[in-house]
């Protein structure tokens, strides 16, 4: 009898494990309008709670909107995602300004400003990698009706965009 309940167990557990999603990936949507920073990041909200608990070893809920205007969670997106005009420079101020869930995944609009119309941008996304070793950030941005795809993982985390 024990051993067909621990069989029960085990087939459940592996079956509770399909129905999480099996990529770790985020998409950021960058649309530049004269000196005006339009980001849309989309992401899955376990990823974030599983980062949470793995640096505090407790719980959150994400959905809560006090723990996604939190220190740790601003400052885990603000110093995992920066864009920077020049190499060396301080990065662009960037402002979350809504967040948004639909079922396993969540959108962060995000504002920001340039200090004058790029020619360049300097792109560092690191966003979760160190949590999942397969975690892939992609990253579209949009200038004058063109679009430009970016791809950062654990071993790329910054990039030099030209838009000129």
């Amino acid at each position: 009898m024990k051993k067909c309940f621990l069989i029960l167990i085990i087939v459940f557990c592996a079956q509770a494990r399909t129905t999480a999603h099996p990529l770790h990936l985020s998409v950021i949507n960058i649309t530049i309008q004269g000196k005006e920073l339009v980001i849309s990041m989309n992401t899955f909200v376990d990823d974030w709670e599983t980062a949470y608990y793995h640096y505090h070893s407790t719980r959150i809920d994400l959905s809560i909107p006090e723990n996604y205007r939190g220190d740790w969670f601003l400052t885990s997106i603000f110093e995992a995602f920066e864009i920077r005009e020049e190499p060396g420079s301080d990065p662009i101020k960037l402002k979350i300004e809504n967040v948004t869930f639909d079922e396993l995944s969540m959108k962060i609009d995000i504002q920001g400003r340039l200090r004058k119309a790029p020619k360049t941008l300097y792109i560092y996304n690191a966003i979760l990698t160190d949590i999942f070793p397969d975690q892939n950030n992609l990253v579209i941005i949009s200038l004058d009706n063109k679009q430009t795809g970016m791809k950062f993982d654990y071993k790329t985390k910054q990039e030099e965009l030209q838009l000129r």
